[in-house]
């Protein structure tokens, strides 16, 4: 048994000593020409502004240090400041009228500023027209540039006289719109707290819902397609523990019905990826690599409308 076990201990030093051919190293340089990577988005809802966010490739090194774990209030943040362009010229123009973009930063509640920031319009007369077009353009002091062109999408609108002025969690509503003939919509239905309560988590805030558990089964998205007029809404059953909650706090159930232009459908629907650089609670997860409504760059230049409806929920 000993001869044996000294054995096999001679042949693990022995397999670890084996010395490997001897190995050459070339060094490898990147050629590589950073890009725009831009995702400008107008609204026609006067909730929700109009936006331009504006962000660069790297080369492997500047990826690699770009990318820093930074733990805030148990959230994991990822600080790319040398992805994201703070000092470009960012406007928009209709005809003879020109919008300038201003860039803004997301500051945390924490007092932490994390460089995830887009350039926004400050005045008060970009209101985006339905069939107008708006041009893009986005240019750096390094002498980056790329434009963008934009078509912007009928308003939808909801038949809020149809729907009903309360709301109870086992209600079924059927819920109608004006048709689109040509252009795509998104519904989306959740309640009110719940909304902000991800929105909340979204960026490292607490909020605190109450004495109740975090509903679910409201929180549900359909896609329309040209011609569709109804789509029928229905709490969906979620868990065990879920199932028995028959009340909660006081609240209320939003309807938003967004339109959209084919740019922004291509790149955040058709041919959208899973973890790709443009991603959030709201506009769900872009394309990579692609460009739509944008030369000179990659990204998106895209438009929306919205309209929205809240019902109070009854305990």
């Amino acid at each position: 048994m000993k001869i044996i076990k000294l054995n096999i201990i001679t042949l693990l030093f022995f397999s670890c000593s084996i010395i490997p051919p001897e190995l050459e190293w070339e060094d490898v340089e990147s050629d590589h020409e950073s890009v725009l990577n831009i995702l400008g988005i107008l609204s026609t809802d006067s909730l929700v502004s109009s936006f331009v966010k504006v962000h660069k490739s790297l080369n492997v090194q500047d990826n690699i240090d770009s990318l820093v774990l930074d733990t805030t209030s148990g959230i994991d943040f990822y600080r790319i400041s040398k992805f994201v362009v703070v000092d470009a010229e960012v406007i928009v123009r209709q005809g003879s009228d020109e919008y300038r973009f201003e860039y803004s930063e997301i500051e945390m509640e924490t007092g932490d500023t994390v460089g995830l920031g887009a350039y926004f319009y400050n005045g008060d007369d970009l209101n985006p027209i339905p069939g107008e077009v708006y041009f893009l353009s986005v240019s750096t002091p390094s002498g980056m540039y790329a434009t963008g062109e934009v078509t912007i999408p009928p308003k939808p609108h909801l038949h809020k006289e149809e729907l009903p002025d309360t709301f109870k969690v086992n209600d079924i509503i059927d819920i109608k719109w004006d048709v689109l003939s040509e252009h795509n919509q998104l519904l989306n239905i959740d309640n009110f707290l719940n909304f902000f309560w991800f929105l909340y988590n979204d960026y490292g805030f607490n909020y605190n819902y109450g004495n109740s558990p975090v509903p679910c089964g409201l929180q549900q998205q359909q896609f329309i397609y040209p011609g569709d007029t109804t789509w029928t809404f229905k709490k969906e059953w979620c868990s065990d523990n879920e199932a028995s909650q028959s009340s909660w706090d006081e609240d209320l159930l939003l309807i938003n019905l967004m339109s959209m232009d084919q740019n922004y459908y291509d790149f955040f629907i058709k041919y959208s990826q899973q973890g790709s650089e443009f991603s959030n609670l709201y506009i769900g997860s872009g394309g990579t690599g692609r460009n739509f409504g944008i030369e000179g760059g990659i990204g998106i230049f895209g438009s929306v409308g919205i309209d929205r409806h809240f019902i109070p929920i009854l305990p």
